[in-house]
């Protein structure tokens, strides 16, 4: 891996960091001359050869990702990355990894590629560690119902995935609601 590759990598990770400590908070990803996507950018920080990723309505994300990562293309019910195309529900995926009582990290991460993200009064309301109070979060793009199911899969805290979710242009935009947080209604 290359020096640049390197600084790249970690001022990602620094963003997605922030945002997982700060729950629907919206951030944008570091800008990269050169790159085609926030996706590749983000993604290639993340996955590696031990990685198992299931990819759920963009095939040809799959086999780019196993190329150009070292990801290992598995199951849903074994990855440790589940990640979901734009306006694809997870509904259809029996089995999500949400971790044991011993190892609750085991739980998978959902990946979402969704068209907007902003902070609004009119989103989700979520509450928990790493938000003052409660904060809103508009989603647009995203499935309807995955906000139900994200909640299904999280009622046993600590057992739950955490959720990521990934406007996927140059500079693109994420915000995550981690297992912790507590997604009430709209």
């Amino acid at each position: 891996m290359d020096a640049d590759q390197t600084i790249r990598d970690h001022k990602t990770f620094r963003v997605i960091i922030k945002a997982m400590g700060h729950p629907g908070k919206v951030y944008r990803l570091p800008e990269f001359e050169g790159k085609e996507t926030a996706i590749i950018e983000f993604l290639g920080c993340l996955l590696d050869h031990q990685t198992g990723v299931a990819v759920v309505g963009e095939p040809a994300l799959a086999q780019y990702l196993a190329r150009h990562t070292g990801c290992r293309l598995v199951a849903c019910r074994e990855a440790d990355f589940i990640i979901v195309g734009r306006s694809t529900s997870s509904a259809g995926i029996p089995e999500i990894n949400t971790g044991s009582l011993e190892y609750p990290d085991k739980g998978a991460t959902i990946l979402y590629l969704v068209d907007g993200l902003s902070e609004a009064a009119d989103g989700i309301v979520l509450s928990g560690p790493g938000i003052d109070d409660t904060i809103s979060l508009r989603i647009s793009g995203l499935a309807k119902g995955e906000i139900s199911r994200l909640r299904q899969l999280n009622r046993h805290f600590p057992l739950g995935v955490d959720a990521i979710f990934l406007v996927p242009r140059q500079n693109g935009q994420i915000a995550c609601i981690p297992r912790s947080a507590q997604i009430g209604e709209n």
